[in-house]
């Protein structure tokens, strides 16, 4: 008994020696000791609501407030496509009086109160708080998908423990709540905040500590920011090296920084390269933890946010900021987000780092009054601002002179003419018409902003209408997208692209692409499911979908994703006579090997808005129908039933052989409910349809291509590529042969600019016409001749998903550009004369191809570090390949150059090899033949610079007839040194 008491004794010394370490710094290390722990390279912490998750994916880690996200398991990645994975930051010495388990807590566990904060302080020894804190805080956020915790606020016990013995007590009661919190949950990785006291007791259970303030600090209280003297930061960094090389754990420094002092950017960037430079993982951002700092490496903004008010009885979809602008951005490697100023608060709190910048769209004669203000404080933090069509405000001489304009006095002019234009960006697609009644009584007040478009009336007075300035730029209308008289289609007046390159600010850097894989472009097909069961006007009238397979996919035996209507297939559906036919014929058809499964709906809703009893939106063409849905017997419209139900009849009644439906193609007017949207995500799976992409000779307009897709309410539709027969047909009116013409929108979608992949998108009633299926295959035989990868829908979709999940950052000790796309996506465009990477000194980076606007980098995995230098000698890399590239390695020995990697790709498949010459390679094993003259390959196009095609060595690798679903090929090249 007496040995246990000195041992105890013993311990309850070193607990209280350990208590005071936040009072006593030790001395600093000798720095031969200062190496950098194991731990996480990067993190960042951002506790405000609507974290931004794609950008916080250039982190390791990152700690965010878990009430935010929904589906922390979504944004983990592995280490090959840029280790990232979310941590929930949950609080030990305090809980929230808010919680709605709040009344649950022991009674005896209150100890104080935070009564500026409304949370409570906990007393860790009380009956009963160790198991609510483990089955109430951490369980559910266990089975939500959580693996990483920050356990906050373990030091809050010290505002009431007052004794040594008392202190000892907490430390020791925590200890044991963290040790069982590992044992239940092996997995789980946590980060303490602080907490050396409870170091000696847990150190080998804990991934990383974080510690604050070791040059610039924050009181909460006071909301002051301070700057640590020359013996508080010596004593800071002792302590943080003491936890690093005593316990082995990780250390992770935070700093802060008030935004809103002038050069704030500069001096976060300082800090956390001070900091790293000490061997500590940096994170230095606002007091609050609402704002995207800098860490290890700081985020290359790309998101922009777009202020709009969209009209009641519209929607988003048909927003002209959504159609017009939405693929100028898309393209130039931008995501957005909309902030509708009709329903929608303006975010607070600092938008610099976060934001690439801010686009308006408003309408005219309407103007809210926060966004002068607002606007304001964008341009105070450097944050371009570029805007569109109509200001949004007032347009007093104080508002004037607030964007460096001036305003016009003398009444609405009598008269206007151009007096001076920039050709480069007025006047891209119809030359600009001056509207006397539209324009806007103002010009430019600073010599140094730059007028794009000038006016002037009868009695010498001058406006602009367009300008670059020192804060972004306008273009106010009607000069940015016009309609002729008569002619009711609207055409650009402005080069949107270019202005915003230039309003935004925007560097020539390299941009994730949807379009491309392998550096040739894709071709995809899909199919609605309408029309299921119509017969075709053919000898013995087949259904449809027999001709189809007989003359269009078991012929060119492409990736095709395939969906069906239930209401037209089920039993209990709209022809229960057909019933047995039919599911038979969909039963075989999904057995195809080049055959994707998808659902089309239950009952085809023609208007989502209708049939979800949204009266506040637009109805928009039901192609003339007149029910909002089919009319299926005793069927109310419901919205499970719909996605969820249609999906598994697909995967319970037609599908075998291990397949499996997971893709939802939007219906009708293609127009969902953001509930809708959101419903897809929710049962887990993707979707798309709508979008509108219908550009043609005779309408070659901008204005007539769609982006990759619209975010409602953060729910995000992809849009198909371009448009289905039934629009080239005049609603299936005819011509039936109309459908060829969507070769027309192939070729203005890829040059001068590649906009799009190409997707051959139809319905089971295009395989009952004569015409349509000589127009099927005539679209079938130009697209097979080109140099394309081939791709199933889901591949697509998923490259638009992390699309808008890239994140860009670059290193705060190096100029290494650090761009993370995620699983799928593998391509990144150069624009024309952007600086290129060094493939040697670079990585994550296989080969580069040309292109029509630019080259297209071929990544390796999910992650590149790009050093842009010149190249210094040629090395051997891909020059194209039709899939996805992955295990990537590049080596010389004995007198060769070896390639070996894994290439993923449906049915035969291509590759180009450049840098070398006397090659050979491999496939599985097997020896590849060269394909002669390059042929069907990126070095042939017109793209490929004169004399590459000499250079290039391409092998092609044939697989069997029903091997069209993904297959990695383990591929192996030898060429002379």
């Amino acid at each position: 008994m007496k040995m246990k008491m000195l041992r105890r004794s013993l311990a309850l010394i070193l607990l209280l020696q350990l208590c005071r370490a936040d009072a006593q710094a030790p001395a600093a290390p000798p720095a031969a000791v200062m190496t950098a722990a194991t731990g996480p390279q990067s993190a960042a912490f951002f506790y405000g609501a609507k974290p931004p998750l794609s950008d916080l994916q250039a982190f390791e880690i990152a700690v965010v407030d878990p009430e935010f996200v929904a589906d922390p398991a979504r944004s983990k990645r592995a280490a090959a496509d840029g280790a990232h994975e979310l941590f929930a930051h949950v609080s030990l010495g305090e809980v929230a009086q808010g919680r709605s388990d709040y009344q649950q807590l022991p009674p005896s566990g209150i100890r104080s109160e935070n009564a500026g904060l409304k949370k409570s302080i906990i007393d860790q020894t009380a009956p009963g708080w160790r198991e609510f804190f483990l089955s109430q805080v951490i369980a559910p956020l266990w089975a939500k998908g959580w693996r990483g915790f920050f356990i906050d606020q373990l030091d809050a016990y010290q505002r009431f423990a007052n004794t040594d013995a008392e202190r000892a007590a907490q430390v020791q009661a925590m200890a044991a709540t963290l040790l069982e919190l590992k044992k239940r949950y092996p997995e789980a990785r946590l980060i303490l905040d602080r907490g050396t006291a409870l170091l000696p007791l847990v150190a080998p259970q804990i991934y990383a500590v974080a510690s604050e303030s070791v040059y610039r600090s924050y009181d909460a209280g006071s909301r002051r920011y301070a700057t640590l003297s020359d013996a508080e930061r010596a004593n800071a960094l002792a302590r943080l090296a003491e936890i690093r090389e005593r316990y082995h754990v990780p250390v992770i420094a935070l700093d802060y920084v008030d935004p809103d002092q002038p050069g704030a950017r500069q001096l976060a960037r300082d800090t956390a390269q001070k900091i790293k430079a000490a061997g500590f993982t940096p994170w230095v951002a606002d007091g609050a933890l609402r704002s995207l700092g800098v860490g290890s490496v700081e985020v290359i903004p790309r998101t922009v946010l777009v202020l709009l008010d969209v009209a009641k009885g519209e929607d988003l979809h048909t927003s002209e900021a959504q159609r017009f602008l939405g693929i100028q951005l898309n393209y130039l490697g931008l995501r957005y987000e909309f902030v509708d100023l009709n329903k929608d608060t303006l975010p607070t709190g600092a938008m610099a780092g976060r934001y690439a910048g801010v686009v308006t769209w408003f309408r005219g004669g309407v103007y809210h009054q926060q966004l002068l203000p607002w606007l304001k404080k964008r341009m105070n933090e450097g944050v371009p601002i570029a805007i569109f069509s109509k200001l949004g405000f007032q347009l007093t001489p104080a508002a004037a002179a607030q964007f460096d304009l001036t305003t016009v006095n003398g009444g609405r002019p009598d008269m206007l003419t151009i007096v001076a234009s920039d050709r480069n960006l007025i006047g891209f697609e119809v030359a600009p018409r001056p509207d006397r009644n539209e324009v806007d009584l103002l010009r430019l007040a600073k010599a140094s902003d730059r007028s794009l478009l000038r006016l002037a009336d009868g009695r010498g007075n001058t406006y602009d209408a367009a300008a670059i300035t020192s804060w972004g730029g306008f273009a106010l209308a009607p000069f940015v997208v016009t309609s002729l008289p008569v002619v009711d289609e609207p055409d650009w007046v402005l080069q949107p692209m270019k202005f915003l390159q230039a309003a935004l600010r925007l560097p020539p850097m390299p941009v994730p692409d949807v379009t491309t894989e392998g550096g040739r472009r894709i071709l995809m097909s899909h199919m609605d499911g309408d029309g299921f069961p119509s017969r075709a006007e053919m000898p013995g009238t087949p259904f449809g979908v027999e001709v189809l397979q007989r003359e269009i996919w078991d012929k060119y035996r492409l990736p095709i994703t395939i969906s069906v209507v239930e209401g037209e297939l089920s039993p209990n559906g709209m022809y229960p006579e057909l019933s047995a036919q039919t599911q038979a014929l969909a039963k075989k058809m999904f057995t195809l090997p080049y055959v994707e499964p998808a659902s089309h709906s239950f009952s085809h809703p023609f208007s989502w808005s209708d049939v979800m009893h949204d009266t506040g939106t637009v109805d928009l063409p039901h192609d003339g129908e007149a029910s909002p849905s089919l009319k299926i017997p005793d069927y109310t419209f419901n919205l499970q039933r719909e996605i969820k139900g249609s999906m598994d009849y697909i995967n319970s009644t037609l599908l075998s052989g291990g397949k499996k439906a997971e893709l939802f193609f939007w219906t009708g007017n293609c127009v969902p409910m953001p509930s809708a949207i959101a419903q897809t995500y929710l049962d887990g799976y993707l979707n798309m349809n709508g979008g509108d992409t219908m550009i043609t000779e005779s309408r070659n307009s901008w204005t007539e291509i769609a982006a990759h897709g619209v975010r409602k309410e953060g729910w995000y539709q992809v849009f198909a590529p371009n448009q289905d027969e039934n629009v080239y047909t005049n609603n299936w009116t005819g011509p039936f042969y109309g459908f060829e013409r969507v070769i027309e929108t192939f070729k203005l979608t890829d040059e001068p600019i590649r906009f799009k992949p190409v997707d051959i998108y139809y319905h089971f009633y295009a395989g009952t016409k004569p015409a349509s299926i000589v127009a099927l295959n005539k679209i079938h035989r130009w697209a097979v001749a080109q140099p394309y990868t081939h791709l199933f829908a889901s591949q697509y979709i998923r490259k638009v998903l992390d699309f808008e999940n890239t994140s860009y950052a670059r290193a705060i000790d190096s100029d290494a550009l650090i761009i993370r796309t995620g699983k799928n996506l593998r391509t990144l465009r150069l624009p024309p004369g952007g600086a290129a990477p060094s493939l040697s000194a670079s990585s994550g980076l296989a080969g580069v191809a040309p292109g029509p606007s630019g080259q297209y980098l071929i990544m390796s995995g999910g992650e590149a570090r790009m050093v842009m230098q010149p190249q210094e000698k040629a090395v051997i890399a891909l020059y194209e390949a039709s899939g996805a590239v992955s295990d990537f390695k590049r080596s010389e020995a004995a007198g060769s150059k070896w390639l070996n990697f894994t290439l993923a790709a449906n049915g035969n498949a291509t590759f180009s090899v450049s840098g070398a010459s006397r090659c050979s390679a491999t496939a599985d094993g097997k020896s590849l033949s060269r394909a002669a003259g390059n042929k069907n390959s990126v070095a042939s196009s017109k793209y490929a610079a004169s004399g590459d095609s000499g250079a290039i060595t391409q092998f092609d690798i044939k697989t069997g007839p029903d091997d069209i679903a993904t297959i990695l090929h383990k591929v192996a090249v030898q060429c002379g040194a």
